[in-house]
Formats: structure tokens, C-alpha cells, sequence
């Protein structure tokens, strides 16, 4: 069997007479490679754990992998960002390949990828104006705020969404879908009369609450009013606390160290 010559990938040493590996050899690029892989790992006489995986079973590997490469990202870690972002990757190709063999009903990834290209290119009419048009030109002339109050107008009309709250996902911890529902409300074409709204609602449970005695509902308020003032000075809340928790963290194991 040979190795493929378009872009001098090589198989790793041991491998190079494996017929199964055929279709990874004579793949047309880096991510056909990963696809042909993953496809042979989950079909009959592949892996038995990847045989029988399922979209529901794989999203905790997906959630994991999502985080641990945020968390080479914001350690400036490019050798784990390789690594991670391989890991991440293969998340979103298993999860592909997942649904190709769905009996009900299946889809590749080559028209999860048609659907992209074309979501991108709809989304972006600045950019991808007609030659002839008379005001084409390359969307530099936008701010990166217009380009995306466009692209979430846009996808509001898509999906005929009527409330700004619509497509949060209720199965992300409580934190971010918070950090989210506040930057839509502020967003929002009615922003003034939802945030007050959205104030006073965050302040009916905090009636009564004293730092001794506080409640479930008045210290969830107060996160809730922490998440909107660091949205209003355009702070990413989530980032923030992360970082303040690596801080934490690193003196917590000074300390235990220097108490050994």
C-alpha cells in the first residue's frame, strides 16, 4: 500500500500494511483523513466502545474537550492548543459520522458542511456582494458590533424567532445561560423596558435578605446583578471568573506547599 503523495502524509511507523487504513492513505486531504479514520473506528470490526456510541453518550466527551481546549487558549498553551484542538475536532466528526448511521434520519457531514458554507456566505452579504453591485466592497467598512447585531438579526428571521430568550440552551450550566440571557435582554430591540424589567425582577428577592441571614434566591440576585454590570462595561463575566479561579488556585497549592 502507498503513501499518499499529495501532501506527504505518512502513516505512523507499523501501520503502513494495514488494508484498513487504505481509505485513511488515500484520503484527499487532512480532514478527509480524520473522517476515513473515525468511520472505520465506528463500523462494524473497528473499535467496539466507538461501535457503539451514540450522539447522546459522546456529548459528555464533547463538553469536556470544548473546555480543556478554553483552557489551553487562556494558558497561552499552543503545544496543548494542538492537541486539544485535535481532541475538539474529533468530537465534531465522530459526532458526523454518529449521525450518517442513524436509521431514522441520517445526514453527512459533507451537507452539515454545504449548510455551513451557505449559512456563512448569507450571513455576510457586506462581504459577499454581487462584483456589480455599486456599494460592494468587502465589509471593512463595518464595526465588528454592526457585523454582529447583523448576524443575529439575521438568524432571528431564519429561525422566526420571536423572543430575544429563543435558542439558549437550558442545558449549559446555570452561569453562562445566565451571562447569555443577560447580553440578549440588553441587545434586544426593547432593551431599556426589558432590563428594567429584568432589575426589578432581581430585586424582589433580596427584600428581607441580611448578610447574616441570606437567601438561596436573594444571593442568586446578586449574581444575576454582578452578571449585568459586568455585561453593561463590556466584560466577559465567565473569562473573568475563570482567570480569578486559576489565581485562587495557584495560591492554594502555594500554600500547601509551603505547609508540607
Amino acid at each position: 500500500m502507498t503513501q499518499a503523495a499529495h501532501d506527504g502524509y505518512q502513516l505512523p511507523d507499523g501501520f503502513e500494511h494495514c488494508s484498513k487504513l487504505r481509505p485513511v492513505v488515500e484520503a484527499t486531504s487532512a480532514l478527509d483523513r480524520v473522517r476515513a479514520v473515525v468511520t472505520v473506528l465506528a463500523a462494524p470490526g473497528g473499535c467496539p466502545w466507538d461501535g457503539k456510541q451514540t450522539n447522546r453518550t459522546l456529548l459528555r466527551n464533547l463538553i469536556e474537550e470544548t473546555y480543556e481546549y478554553v483552557d489551553t487558549v487562556e494558558a497561552d498553551d499552543r503545544e496543548g492548543m494542538r492537541e486539544e484542538l485535535g481532541d475538539l475536532l474529533l468530537q465534531s466528526v465522530f459526532q458526523g459520522v454518529v449521525c450518517q448511521k442513524d436509521s431514522v434520519d441520517p445526514f453527512t457531514l459533507d451537507e452539515v458542511c454545504d449548510r455551513l458554507v451557505n449559512k456563512l456566505i448569507t450571513r455576510h452579504p457586506a462581504v459577499f456582494a454581487p462584483d456589480s453591485a455599486q456599494d460592494a466592497d468587502d465589509g471593512s467598512g463595518q464595526s465588528p458590533e454592526d457585523v454582529l447585531k447583523l448576524w443575529n438579526e439575521m438568524k432571528r428571521r431564519e429561525k422566526h424567532r420571536t423572543s430575544v430568550l429563543e435558542g439558549i440552551s437550558h442545558s449549559q450550566g446555570a452561569f453562562l445561560r445566565a451571562a447569555k440571557v443577560v447580553h440578549r435582554v440588553a441587545g434586544s430591540d426593547h432593551a431599556d423596558r426589558l432590563s428594567a424589567a429584568f432589575a426589578a425582577e432581581t430585586s424582589q428577592a433580596a427584600t428581607g435578605d441580611t448578610p447574616e441571614s441570606p437567601t438561596a434566591a436573594g444571593l442568586a440576585d446578586d449574581i444575576l446583578t454582578a452578571i449585568r454590570r459586568a455585561d453593561a462595561a463590556g466584560i466577559d463575566i465567565d473569562a473573568a471568573l475563570r482567570s480569578r479561579l486559576r489565581a485562587v488556585e495557584d495560591e492554594i497549592v502555594r500554600l500547601e506547599h509551603d505547609l508540607a
